[in-house]
């Protein structure tokens, strides 16, 4: 099990060590990009519209992963009562900027097609009103629900 405060001090005990174990990798990162560009908050919405074609057991053990890790939280869908509906938490919105910066350094890079990376032009500037306005948003739907 993981521990949950990401930073296992017993072995990591640098901080860029301890974000590593969280950004390399790549099904974590790319189930936080489903959660939060694209509203996939189930087992089901991210398995069947993932681009990247990820196994459904891959699947889950990532997000029981990011659960044990404080990334994200699991609450029960009222109108489905074996539906659980994976939310964000503060630190896992607080990794939000750094999967932008990691979309524009990598399209800086690398050559896309302009649809798959323009949604993210806007967040990019972190004092935008976009930006704030996002982030907001991202609060008021993950970590305090109505």
């Amino acid at each position: 099990m993981e521990n949950n405060s990401i930073l296992d001090r017993s072995k990591i005990r640098c901080p860029v060590a301890a974000a590593s174990r969280v950004l390399t990798d790549q099904w974590s990162v790319i189930i936080l990009r489903d959660i939060t560009f694209f509203g996939r908050k189930t087992f089901r919405d991210i398995l069947s519209n993932n681009d990247e074609k990820i196994q459904s057991s891959t699947l889950a053990k990532r997000l029981k992963r990011l659960v044990d890790l404080g990334l994200l939280t699991v609450r029960c869908d009222e109108s489905h009562s074996q539906r659980k509906i994976y939310c964000l938490t503060t630190a896992g919105i607080d990794l939000v900027p750094i999967i932008i910066d990691m979309s524009a350094w990598s399209a800086k890079h690398n050559v896309f097609q302009a649809h798959t990376i323009e949604f993210l032009k806007p967040l990019q500037e972190k004092n935008s009103v976009a930006f704030r306005n996002f982030i907001e948003k991202l609060t008021k739907e993950h970590v305090a629900p109505t």
